[in-house]
């Protein structure tokens, strides 16, 4: 709102024309004497007459002067109401804003407050202090139903937003202002609307401007803009679903048929492609961090082929599960009947293999998922394939490093009491055997604890029974001595993710003594180095990946993505796009068919990965290397040895 809209705000309720004429009195605690109190309503009245003839400067003294000389009259309300009007209309905003405040906090029941507080917020946000008039607003938004006072502020309310940079909320305060304002204003803000939705908002605030409108005003100017920025993106997924989502809503809409063509130039665009690879992920609720970091690494993937083959035609088909079973299925069957891919990235979820399953053999069409940890994928499908971690093979490499070049052979292990834990604990337990360590105790807790003292303890009386002992040192107090812990094992295998491992390592030392510490690839995690820092300095640990690794081929592959996405990649991406790189590799090496696909990829043997080569097992899951990681000065560091 322009300076001259707020102050004609505040002269509108000043007249009397946004609430009723007010009672200018609220009692003081001990009356005046009549004589004084009379003279305070004379010195009132010379002031209004003053201010009302234009002589502001002289009506500021008056004033001034009837509250220094009678602070408990029941005119003083209205004195502050007043004085901190003119000062308003001398362009003094920042001298008015004490006695609106003045009015508000001495006198919070008078028939004022109303307009004092909506002047007050109006005379923060000209002084430039949105923060302290939204709550004002909000407050009078809450206490009124009466529309010609809302109408006004719901004006400022956009304006204190529009301050803040929250341009998603200025929009949601002018759309409610709209349904009060005048025909001819209505379409004002209508028109501020669609300029704030085409020039300010993100992504985000479109899509809860869109979900929360539903089939009105503004949802189809936000789902516009989703498209356009989608379309310039390159996001072809999103395209589609934005488009199919705005004609399901506003089939009569004026840009209906622009939209229409979208949709068809998009699905005629990918189908023009000579091989099209298929991408069914979650790439909306609550999966979608997951899913959209697997087609980035499949994008990334096709980035590269196509620098390296130009002539390489090969589009990928982006279809949204949502982690949905009902919506998995539609969207296979539209991606098997109207894209006939060749192979197909996904899905994410172990349940979801298994789903999908038939249809893969019936169709003849790979898939491939980068995510689920199904052991022996093709038991469910010929065409089904794994480029997933593998667990055992992951703490098989940790054992390994553990036993050979960090040279620990007594090892502790504390896991939760799932499935994970159980399979990873048992897994750590074989291969540390297998290369001549010893396991001295193993326990654990429940997936929902919090304390892991009970647990630690345990394994601490289980080690001094072997090889742990207790050496006397002497105490700061006279006469006593404490006993040290000296553990007789090397290290503590914690499987688990990157919360539940740095709160245990906090615990862990305390109870027990320092010792080193392994885990999984659930601690890739930037939230284990925030939660406790010192207690997991030198954590070793196994992942698909490791972003900090100076290897080329990945440098180049961290670079593609955070240049593209600015974000950095995770696992998930790392793995989607070695899965997507062996389809692509396939298709130059003349693999033109699901079958010849299929062949290919189950041949696979020594293909570059990220982290070293990468072979298809019998049982269809991809074998690799894994990168170890160590957690070194508060980051992570890729670990290089002879493996």
């Amino acid at each position: 709102m322009s300076n001259a809209g707020r102050l004609c705000a505040i002269g509108l309720l000043a007249a009397g024309l946004l609430a009723p004429a007010p009672v200018f009195a609220q009692a003081p605690a001990t009356p005046l004497p009549a004589k004084v109190e009379e003279q305070a309503r004379g010195q009132m009245e010379a002031a209004r007459k003053l201010k009302d003839a234009g002589k502001l400067e002289p009506a500021v003294e008056a004033l001034e002067k009837l509250i220094a000389d009678a602070p408990q009259s029941a005119q003083v309300p209205e004195a502050y109401w007043l004085l901190g009007q003119v000062l308003i209309e001398l362009k003094k905003p920042d001298e008015a804003i004490p006695y609106f405040r003045r009015l508000l906090e001495e006198y919070p029941e008078s028939e004022l407050t109303p307009q004092a507080r909506l002047a007050l917020a109006s005379a923060l946000l000209e002084t430039g202090q949105p923060d302290a008039a939204l709550p004002l607003l909000l407050e009078a938004k809450a206490q009124t139903t009466d529309q010609a006072v809302l109408l006004p502020v719901l004006r400022q309310l956009e304006e204190a937003y529009l301050n803040k940079q929250e341009h998603g909320r200025a929009v949601e305060a002018a759309v409610e202002a709209a349904k009060l304002a005048p025909e001819e204003e209505r379409k004002k803000i209508e028109e501020r609307v669609r300029t704030l939705i085409k020039s300010t908002l993100l992504e985000k605030d479109l899509r809860r401007i869109a979900d929360k409108y539903g089939r009105s005003f503004p949802a189809d100017a936000a789902l516009l803009r989703l498209l356009e920025l989608h379309e310039a993106a390159g996001e072809d997924h999103k395209v589609g679903r934005v488009a199919r989502e705005f004609l399901g809503q506003f089939s009569q809409h004026e840009k209906a048929g622009a939209v229409t063509t979208v949709l068809t130039a998009q699905r005629k665009k990918l189908r023009g492609k000579t091989h099209r690879i298929g991408a069914l992920l979650p790439l909306s609720g609550q999966l979608s961090p997951y899913g959209t970091d697997a087609l980035n690494g499949a994008r990334i993937a096709l980035e590269v082929a196509a620098e390296a083959a130009p002539s390489l035609s090969v589009g990928l088909v982006a279809k949204d599960t949502e982690g949905d079973a009902k919506l998995l299925a539609r969207e296979l069957d539209d991606l098997l009947k109207d894209y006939q891919p060749i192979a197909v990235i996904g899905p994410l979820l172990s349940r979801e293999v298994k789903t999908v399953a038939p249809a893969a053999d019936a169709n003849e069409v790979v898939f491939i998922t980068p995510t689920a940890t199904v052991p022996d994928v093709q038991k469910f499908g010929r065409y089904l394939f794994n480029a997933a971690v593998n667990n055992r093979a992951l703490v098989r490499d940790l054992a390994a490093h553990a036993t050979g070049p960090l040279g620990w052979k007594r090892f502790c292990i504390l896991a939760a009491r799932d499935a994970y834990g159980t399979e990873m604990a048992q897994a750590f337990a074989e291969e540390v055997r297998r290369l001549g360590g010893d396991i001295i105790a193993s326990e654990t807790y429940g997936p929902d604890d919090t304390d892991f003292g009970p647990p630690i303890k345990r394994l601490k009386d289980a080690d001094l029974k072997k090889h742990g002992r207790l050496e006397k040192i002497e105490s700061p107090k006279k006469g006593k001595s404490d006993k040290l812990y000296l553990p007789g094992f090397d290290a503590i295998f914690l499987p688990g993710d990157a919360e539940k491992v740095g709160l245990i390592a906090g615990q862990f030392r305390f109870y027990a003594a320092s010792v080193g510490m392994l885990g999984t690839n659930g601690m890739n995690s930037p939230e284990l180095i925030h939660l406790d820092p010192r207690g997991v300095e030198g954590a070793v640990f196994a992942d698909s990946f490791s972003m900090d690794s100076p290897d080329p081929s990945v440098r180049n592959f961290v670079e593609r993505y955070v240049r593209r996405f600015q974000q950095p990649p995770s696992g998930f991406a790392a793995q989607a796009f070695e899965a997507t790189k062996l389809v692509l590799d396939a298709i130059l090496k003349g693999a033109t068919t699901g079958p010849a696909m299929r062949e290919s990829l189950k041949n696979a043997k020594n293909a570059p990965g990220l982290v070293g080569p990468l072979t298809m097992t019998p049982a269809g899951s991809l074998e690799r290397r894994y990168a170890i990681i160590q957690v070194k000065n508060g980051k992570f560091v890729s670990v290089t040895d002879a493996r």
